[in-house]
């Protein structure tokens, strides 16, 4: 029986709230931005996010019925402790955090560097989570982080073209 800190199930229910709150963001800010491929751009990552949550979604319905075992680790509640303050505190969990921030941006370049800043700070969550999941878990990680680096890329080579 190996230690479980957080299930497969648990890391796609996070998933979906940092996805469905990425999807928050991109929408408000289609509004607020000037340039029209910026609009497109932010039309995109809007839509990959709808993806996103919709194949997160179907993850978790195969994980139904998953045992999680009870072992006790006196650095459990630290590291769940851990993991849930740098969900809380950097990446989109509050579920109006997205929508807010895209409402008072102030320029195209601010909108570009947040966008960035989210989807590298949901790699990092990720990344964390990846020593505290177990094995066969792992792999579900991983694909969330390729999704999260591909944001990356296209939003940072938007920001080389301009």
């Amino acid at each position: 029986m190996d230690p479980v800190h957080f299930s497969g199930k648990e890391i796609l229910e996070m998933a979906v709230c940092i996805e469905e709150n990425g999807l928050g963001f991109y929408t408000e800010a289609v509004n607020n931005v000037k340039t029209d491929k910026l609009k497109e751009l932010f039309v995109f990552l809007a839509n990959e996010e709808t993806k996103h949550v919709s194949h997160f979604e179907g993850l978790k319905t195969l994980l139904e019925g998953e045992e999680v075992y009870n072992v006790f680790d006196p650095y459990l509640e630290e590291e769940s402790n851990y993991i849930r303050a740098l969900a809380d505190s950097n990446i989109f969990v509050d579920k109006a955090r997205g929508k807010k921030m895209a409402e008072s941006l102030t320029s195209d370049e601010e909108a570009l560097e947040i966008a960035i800043g989210f989807e590298k700070d949901s790699i990092l969550f990720y990344n964390e989570l990846l020593s505290m999941v177990r094995e066969k878990d792992r792999a579900l990680v991983k694909e969330i982080i390729a999704e999260e680096r591909r944001h990356i890329a296209t939003l940072t080579e938007h920001k080389a073209g301009n």
